[in-house]
């Protein structure tokens, strides 16, 4: 046996890191008592996940089942809104074991190598990070949108003043409700516990807020809407198996923009009237690699979605004035905006009116 297949963890501080001390065969299985390499192997957990880690992480493993890292639910309910049949074996549950559950995550992959999707990797020998590393995990999957929205990536489009001042990380905001709460929710915003600017900024989430704009407009506007700049939209995605039978897709060109709209998933919560949202790459013909109309109900779930660039200003193009918003029809989602193939999907967020000028 060459040296290199006797040693996978060169750094050898690892056995006496708490994880190191547990043993492997704790976290994931195989044998321990030969010497022979084969027969060692036999029954390895590659990615141990909830399973490996409840043994001393009870509590959080319990919860896993319920995180949308896991379960995908966020998927799942938007295909199952447009008419589009889940049940096992169907083309459309095809497509998605083909295609979508590649975004699915394990404990291990926020917390000690890379995700299986961008190649793996261990982020830092067998380090286990409590937190996990922004730029190799949670960037690393989130990076086309929120990551280049965040970072400053897009150009001509500045990076979030959270980043740009306080050089805030992923955790400064989202924490543990990431592994689940619980309970089933159909999509992150559905999550009580998840992150909201007012836990911060309580002091201006108030109706005797010093500011005058928070005063007349509280309950009214998402805080994106007069703080947030242009994101981007991704349009056309088609799914398909290539030549050689690997999972592949195609997208049109993606557009840097700003739109207004109405609050498609208004609730108690979030009891906003106007939102920013953000246009899914999903079309009717998505699937059609995997058969004819799997999307019937089509018309049933937006594609204009409600949106939370992470892009943040405190001065925007459209708060320098009241009539930078006001009027401003450039920056509302009107019918002129939507392709007519999705008009009436989008019926419920396209604005009719444009707020007057004051």
């Amino acid at each position: 046996m060459e040296v290199w297949e006797k040693v996978y963890l060169k750094d050898t501080k690892f056995l006496d890191s708490t994880h190191g001390k547990v043993g492997c065969v704790i976290c994931h299985g195989g044998n321990s008592t030969t010497e022979d390499k084969d027969t060692a192997h036999q029954a390895i957990i590659i990615d141990p996940s909830e399973n490996g880690c409840n043994t001393c992480h009870e509590d959080i493993a319990l919860l896993n089942e319920t995180s949308l890292h896991t379960n995908l639910t966020g998927f799942t309910t938007k295909l199952e809104a447009r008419g589009g049949d889940m049940s096992e074996g169907s083309p459309l549950d095809t497509a998605f074991e083909n295609h979508c559950q590649q975004c699915h995550t394990t404990c291990g992959q926020c917390h000690v190598s890379r995700p299986d999707e961008l190649g793996g990797g261990l982020v830092s020998s067998h380090t286990f990070k409590r937190t996990p590393s922004m730029q190799n995990n949670c960037v690393a999957c989130h990076g086309a949108r929120v990551g280049d929205e965040y970072l400053g990536g897009n150009e001509g489009i500045p990076a979030d003043v959270h980043w740009t001042q306080e050089t805030m990380t992923c955790s400064a905001c989202h924490g543990q409700e990431l592994h689940g709460s619980g309970a089933m929710v159909d999509n992150r915003y559905s999550n009580t516990a998840a992150a909201a600017c007012e836990d911060c900024h309580e002091d201006v989430w108030t109706d005797t807020a010093a500011i005058p704009q928070h005063e007349q407009h509280i309950g009214d506007l998402e805080c994106q809407v007069c703080h947030s700049v242009a994101y981007k939209n991704c349009y056309g995605c088609h799914i398909a198996l290539d030549e050689e039978g690997i999972p592949c897709r195609t997208t049109e060109p993606s557009q840097l923009l700003f739109e207004i709209g109405l609050n498609p998933i208004r609730s108690s919560e979030r009891p906003y009237k106007y939102v920013v949202l953000r246009h899914a790459p999903t079309c009717v013909s998505t699937c059609d690699f995997y058969g004819e109309d799997l999307f019937p109900e089509f018309d049933n779930a937006p594609t204009w979605k409600y949106a939370t660039p992470h892009n943040i200003q405190l001065h925007t193009p459209q708060n320098e004035s009241c009539n930078s918003c006001h009027g401003n029809a450039d920056i509302f989602l009107t019918e002129d905006d939507v392709d007519p193939a999705e008009r009436e999907a989008n019926r419920g967020v396209i604005v009719i009116q444009v707020p007057a000028p004051q």
